[in-house]
């Protein structure tokens, strides 16, 4: 039987930490467990073995770091395929035939663009590296672990996806106990981009304790028919004689597995702080269960980082905001020339804020770089829109350059029946994971359904040749000009009948081309959408603006199954007449400070140098657009942090946005205040062993935006670095980051030699695992929960 039929028949088991055997082995504090599958290959082996021994009926490799950006870290860059063939082995040799052997990749430790400067094909090559080293030993199945970036878990699943032929693949992220990760995606869109890469099987660890976990594997269970992968942390670890402990029992943990079953779990093991006792007892509870019955799901999912949207019978209406366009807008056309987003980011938050469901973005301007801007465009909406987007050109160049770049799953606009056209688009479409448009055209526009149907089918053909599903296929049934075609018109509405009925497939249209060239044209539009919703239309590239469609969309949707109980029109229907009234189109013209106070909350690093120019043209003092301006700006976007409206990739555009800002107001501001001192100078750094630092370096240019000197030490620091560097800088803070259990003991160290030295150096800590009261048990003189709050902790501190 197949790994993926057998798990949706039987519940299996994982194993549990690998790390915390490690420890107790005697693994020096910030050595790289994934070395000792050279240098302690028994020992490793024996691991494998007690797990087996204990239910395991998958184990994990010991390769949670063995990618070459961590493995540099430890002057073993070159030693990658070394150590995971190894681990490979070690693993075959433990469970001896007991269990299978599942290659194990974790982060990179890079970050990975739009967040960081590590572009995403360098990512994929990273662990393409790794995935190599695992087929060419031969393993069982691949698994993902401990993503929190949706963008570094699509490179992992490339890489994974171009060399795993028929081997199963695992893919986990880990959500925070607000039930997002840590950069802001929620389980749906997880799934939505995990299930349009073609993953097997889609999990949740580490993080969080059973409890909080729960609600994330519910959530999944209710919106994928994926089977799930479920790995909780051991409770929250305090710290004990020197050492991590996680206190939770292994018989408290283990009773959460028949509800994670009851939630749609398939396989069951532990990450942090779990242990064969654990295994066993889960093991006793779940092992070879039947997995719960799940709903299955029909239609076409896109996802932004935060939302998902399904288009389909049934589900309700898309709207898809059509004016992110340059096409006849001359002022729009010579904004993107020039290289500006003002108008594009405009464009995005109105339609947003006019109730569209997802963006369709289109820069093609003639003699731009396309594929440039695309990027540029893409990176800029994705801050200002929670909504997905529908990446739309007719340069192949620039769709694929999107799809790098876009941390969701996106919508590609477009593909017709040429044959060039289908050869070149279908593999980076199902290479990245994505659904697109495909319009029933070819090389003319058929006037009748036929034709427009042939093309459809030709087109669907081709697609699943390519590998990808009925459910990653929008079609455009073409919205012709009615004053020109129409017949042609009429034709539409049978072509959107048929594709509905004999393939299938969901279907859209270009609403607004059908009146062109007629008065009021609105009317025209939403008389023929209500009609193509009545042939089952599940989409069209709308007007946001226009209040006459939303009503039209919202009356027709009773008619056609697409609101169940009539909730959506009645809360359409009872909303204020102050909001139905408002003009939405109409621009509301900022003063500069409101410019820059939005251009900082939003990240608009593009536009905040030409406005801070303008302001000092205006004559605002400097010194208020740091403390009066640009500051709330950032306070309130910690505000949002704090309550899981803003993540960090906002916060990472939003911190560069302001230092961008500042590298033209700070050589002012010292010549008028030559005297003027850093509030404090403060060594951060992540401490040994741990190569994780998207949020320290956010803290970090937090801190300097904030009048604080900050030096920056990096990653995986050793004790003694740390403190000849503040010694060295007369440091009044030192500023610990740790993001794995296994590294966090290093903190305990560097307080406990501070104090021994009796040297005045306030500590702050902080990182994902690090909490109030661990900070509290090893001697911390501040404790940062997140990026949001790190600058009141330290102003608290001076």
């Amino acid at each position: 039987m197949k790994f993926v039929d057998r798990i949706r028949k039987e519940v299996m088991i994982l194993d549990g930490s690998m790390g915390v055997f490690l420890q107790e082995e005697g693994l020096p504090s910030g050595y790289a467990p994934d070395l000792w599958n050279l240098e302690k290959p028994d020992l490793i082996a024996d691991v494998h073995a007690t797990y087996a021994s204990a239910g395991s009926q998958i184990v994990i490799t010991n390769t949670f770091g063995a990618t070459a950006p961590r493995l540099a870290e430890y002057d073993a860059k070159g030693k990658v395929a070394d150590v995971n063939r190894s681990a490979v082995r070690n693993a075959r040799k433990g469970v001896d035939g007991r269990a299978l052997v599942a290659g194990g990749l974790g982060p990179s430790g890079k970050m990975i663009a739009p967040i960081g400067d590590f572009s995403f094909g360098e990512a994929v090559d990273v662990f393409r590296e790794q995935v190599a080293a695992f087929m060419a030993e031969g393993v069982d199945l691949l698994i993902i672990e401990t993503m929190f970036d949706l963008m570094e878990a699509k490179a992992a699943i490339i890489a994974c996806n171009d060399l795993r032929g028929d081997i199963p693949l695992i893919a986990s992220m880990t959500f925070t106990a607000s039930e997002t990760t840590d950069t802001g995606s929620t389980p749906e869109a997880t799934a939505a981009v995990m299930e349009g890469l073609g993953v097997d099987i889609i999990g949740v660890n580490c993080s969080t304790g059973p409890a909080d976990m729960l609600k994330v594997v519910k959530r999944l269970g209710e919106c994928t028919s994926l089977p799930i992968m479920v790995e909780p942390n051991a409770g929250l670890p305090v710290m004990e004689n020197g050492q991590t402990v996680f206190k939770e029992s292994p018989e408290a943990i283990a009773s959460f597995g028949p509800r994670f079953v009851e939630y749609g779990a398939n396989i069951i093991g532990g990450c942090c702080g779990t242990k064969p006792d654990y295994i066993k007892k889960v093991a006793n509870l779940v092992k070879g269960k039947p997995p719960a019955s799940r709903k299955s799901h029909s239609g076409v999912v896109i996802a932004s980082r935060s939302l998902a949207l399904r288009i389909g019978e049934g589900y309700p209406f898309v709207k898809i905001g059509e004016k992110i366009n340059p096409t006849g807008k001359k002022l729009f056309s010579a904004s993107i020339k020039a290289g500006k987003l003002d108008k594009i980011l405009l464009a995005a938050r109105k339609q947003t804020e006019s109730g569209a469901s997802a963006l369709d973005v289109n820069v093609g301007v003639p003699l731009v770089d396309e594929p440039a801007m695309m990027v540029k465009a893409l990176t800029a909406i994705q801050n200002v829109t929670p909504l997905p987007l529908v990446i739309d050109s007719a340069n192949d160049d620039a769709l694929e350059a999107g799809l790098n770049l876009y941390a969701g799953r996106a919508l590609v606009n477009s593909v017709n029946a040429e044959p060039e056209k289908m050869e070149r688009v279908f593999p980076f479409v199902k290479r990245m994971g994505a659904a697109v448009m495909a319009l029933v055209s070819a090389d003319d526009v058929p006037e009748f359904a036929d034709r427009r149907f042939e093309n459809a089918k030709i087109l669907l053909d081709r697609a699943l040749e390519a590998g990808l599903r009925r459910e990653d296929i929008v079609f455009d049934c073409l919205a012709v000009v009615v004053s020109a075609m129409q017949e042609g018109a009429r034709q539409t509405l049978i072509t959107i009948r048929r594709i509905r009925e004999e393939l299938g497939c969901a279907t859209t249209i270009g609403l607004s081309n059908s009146s062109f060239g007629l008065p009021d044209r609105p009317t025209v539009n939403n008389h023929f959408l209500a009609m193509a919703m009545a042939e089952g239309l599940d989409a069209a590239i709308v007007n946001p603006y226009s209040e006459g469609m939303h009503k039209a969309v919202a009356g027709a949707s009773l008619f056609v199954g697409r609101d169940p109980d009539c909730r959506s029109y009645i809360a359409f229907a009872t909303a204020t007449e102050e909001t139905k009234k408002k003009d939405l189109t109409q621009k509301k013209v900022l003063t500069t400070r409101e410019a820059i106070y939005g251009a900082v909350l939003d990240g608009e690093k593009d536009s905040i140098q030409d406005l801070i120019h303008k302001a000092l043209e205006e004559k605002i003092p400097p010194m208020e657009m740091f403390t009066e301006i640009m500051t709330p700006a950032i306070k309130q976007l910690g505000d949002l942090f704090a309550e899981k409206k803003k993540f960090i990739p906002h916060l990472v555009a939003s911190a560069d946005t302001m230092k961008r800002g500042m590298n033209i107001l700070n050589p002012i501001l010292k010549k008028e205040s030559p005297d003027q001192k850093p509030k404090a100078t403060i060594i951060f750094a992540t401490v040994k062993g741990d190569v994780h630092d998207i949020g320290k370096n956010v803290c970090c240019i937090m801190l300097e935006n904030f009048g604080f000197k900050v030096i920056d030490l990096g990653r995986s620091v050793p004790s003694d670095d740390i403190l000849k560097a503040a010694e060295e800088h007369n440091a009044d803070i030192v500023a610990l980051s740790a993001l794995m259990t296994t590294t966090m003991i290093q903190m305990p160290k560097v307080i406990d030699e501070i104090k021994k030295r009796n040297l005045s150096y306030k500590v702050m800590v902080g990182g994902a695992v690090v909490t109030k009261s661990f900070a509290k048990e090893i001697g911390a003189d501040a404790y940062g929960k997140d990026v949001g709050d790190v600058v009141s902790v330290a102003e608290s501190l001076v």
